[in-house]
């Protein structure tokens, strides 16, 4: 049989008595034991640091008129430009026509079609009604838009969660909506349509099926589309938010 080792409890008291001992004898010897090592002092933990305050009307206005000196851009830019620029990046998130935040960007000529050959397809007459639109995304400068967006920060959140998204973090909306533009997609040649009850649609059941922000990059034409898909991605790199993802 293996000779067993001691049990736990006594080499415990064996370790008590020698200190003790050895306390003893320095008591014997007159040698006071040591001081015990003074503890640190508490580190205080550093105060938090306060979000930086909102900038003034006059302040924000300033740096909405730095993003372009494009004229239809400045027209749009005289409004209330957070709670226009939170209902754009909520509509393109969600897949719906941005009609209402771009309304200052309306055409006012009407939609056209024209004929070729056996099809009815979208004249170009009506993609030329978006050039002066797209012309003002191409005048942006990224940079001034994104300083703009990072100094209104709060402002556009607060604008973001009002509109039913409370737990929103702006830079995840915004992200999605610029990556959504620039997947936005181009259809090369004629588009086809249809007549149905009074109205025209895709004749592609695809993109007749599209969310209603992919069938308006459609109706905008090539040319337009293109130039929004670049700002697109020249703003996901100017304000540092990732080109990919859900």
């Amino acid at each position: 049989m293996r000779r067993s080792s001691p049990a736990p409890w006594i080499i415990f008291g064996l370790a008590i008595v020698a200190a003790l001992g050895a306390l003893a004898l320095r008591w014997m010897r007159g040698e006071a034991p040591p001081p015990p090592a003074p503890s640190a002092p508490p580190v205080a933990a550093p105060a938090p640091t306060p979000p930086p305050a909102p900038p003034t009307p006059q302040r924000a206005r300033e740096l909405v008129d730095t993003i372009s000196a494009n004229p239809l851009y400045r027209k749009a830019a005289a409004g209330d430009s957070v709670n226009q620029a939170a209902l754009l990046i909520s509509a393109l998130v969600h897949g719906e026509s941005p009609r209402k935040p771009l309304a200052v960007f309306a055409p006012k000529e009407p939609f056209t079609v024209a004929t070729r050959g056996d099809k009815t397809v979208i004249a170009d007459a009506s993609y030329a009604r978006y050039d002066a639109f797209a012309d003002a995304v191409a005048s942006v400068d990224a940079h001034a838009a994104a300083a703009a967006y990072q100094a209104l920060r709060g402002p556009l959140e607060t604008a973001l969660h009002a509109l039913g998204y409370p737990d929103a973090r702006l830079d995840d909306f915004t992200a999605r909506a610029l990556r959504r533009v620039a997947a936005a997609p181009v259809q090369e040649g004629d588009v086809a349509l249809v007549g149905r009850k009074g109205f025209f649609v895709f004749a592609d059941p695809k993109l007749e099926q599209s969310a209603e922000v992919e069938k308006h990059f459609l109706r905008m034409g090539p040319r337009n589309t293109k130039i929004l898909q670049a700002k697109a991605r020249e703003l996901l790199g100017a304000l540092g938010l990732p080109a990919s993802g859900q």
